[in-house]
């Protein structure tokens, strides 16, 4: 009789992909957040098939980057999967869509505006998908139940906010702005660190993100009276929100922000925080995951282990009795080869 949780961080890059499994003697319940890229869709579905899933009670869409929702798209018009129900915002219930197609307009041509009309489109086609197969769609804001699962962010206010902004050309065009902030300090962080003047790079105090990253599902649970954190691509903003929220403090396990970059999370928030663990999912850059962001989580003492250290490779988190696995086996912790979590081997 099994009595445990387990989550599954698969491994899609410089992407995410979450299976949630609660048990109860021999009756589960699983949830899937995100679905990676489109090209990731036929891995997660081979790594559903062979731990012998046929059936989900939900799936959650973060949010509309094509990194979460356009492989969740393609798992969904496969059809292969019995899909209960569907947590995802749909951007267009909160729009003037008139207004956002005037701003698109003026801010033509920008990184930002693709970057809006992108999001736009991947939300048309997710939402497509789920109603075609007849799936109960719910925008999951703070307060939403998923089973056992809870969303701490973001409010329905707060997402409101953000995406008025597609409704305004200036802030369309600000977000080109931002990236280009974004190269800047990192670029000059990374030559402080190679000419010696750093000895490693620093967190940020106020860092920003997109108004997309910050719309992003937050979600926690409690399992065996162990805490665990579902972040997604949230900014440091939306995650300060969720924290005065609800308590957050003392995790056992929690997923780093967007694929370890340090654009997204604090000194303040991660000792808020305080995991035991923190798994990031990333493939091996400058940028993802960052040194300065894995270092911050273990100077207050947590196991941080990536997807792709010290090979790409699924990871496997469990509390309680869980049914075995014998193809999995240990792994070093991110930098640190003598520390031990749980991974796919081979």
């Amino acid at each position: 009789m099994y009595d445990g949780f387990e989550v599954d961080m698969l491994n899609v890059g410089d992407a995410d992909c979450l299976l949630l499994t609660w048990w109860n003697g021999f009756s589960n319940v699983r949830i899937l957040i995100d679905g990676g890229n489109a090209g990731d869709a036929t891995a997660i579905l081979s790594f559903l098939q062979r731990r012998g899933v046929t059936r989900l009670d939900a799936i959650v869409g973060t949010h509309m980057h094509d990194d979460h929702a356009a492989g969740l798209t393609r798992i969904v018009e496969a059809g292969t999967l019995q899909i209960d129900h569907a947590y995802v915002h749909v951007p267009q219930n909160h729009l003037a869509m008139k207004l956002v197609e005037k701003a698109l307009g003026i801010a033509a041509g920008t990184t930002g505006a693709n970057c809006v009309e992108k999001t736009l489109q991947t939300s048309t086609r997710l939402i497509a998908a789920i109603r075609a197969k007849n799936i109960l769609i719910t925008e999951p804001f703070q307060g939403t139940s998923i089973g056992p699962l809870t969303i701490v962010g973001p409010s329905m206010d707060y997402y409101r906010e953000l995406v008025a902004q597609f409704e305004d050309a200036e802030s369309i065009r600000s977000l080109d702005k931002g990236a280009l902030h974004h190269l800047i300090a990192d670029a000059i962080e990374d030559e402080f660190v190679k000419t010696g003047i750093l000895a490693e790079g620093c967190l940020l105090d106020d860092p920003t993100t997109t108004p997309e990253n910050n719309s992003s599902v937050i979600a926690g649970t409690i399992a065996r009276d162990s805490k665990y954190l579902f972040t997604s691509d949230a900014g440091a903003p939306a995650l300060k929100l969720a924290a005065a929220a609800y308590d957050l403090t003392h995790c056992f396990w929690m997923q780093i922000p967007h694929h370890g970059s340090r654009h997204n999370i604090t000194k303040e928030l991660i000792e808020n925080f305080s995991p035991n663990f923190a798994y990031v999912s990333a493939a091996r850059s400058k940028k993802h995951p960052r040194r300065t962001v894995v270092n911050a989580f273990k100077k207050i003492g947590t196991k941080v282990y990536s997807t792709h250290y010290p090979s790409p490779s699924h990871l496997w988190n469990h509390v309680g009795n869980v049914p075995s696995r014998d193809d999995y086996g240990p792994v070093a912790s991110l930098y640190e080869a003598d520390e031990v979590a749980r991974r796919m081997a081979g």
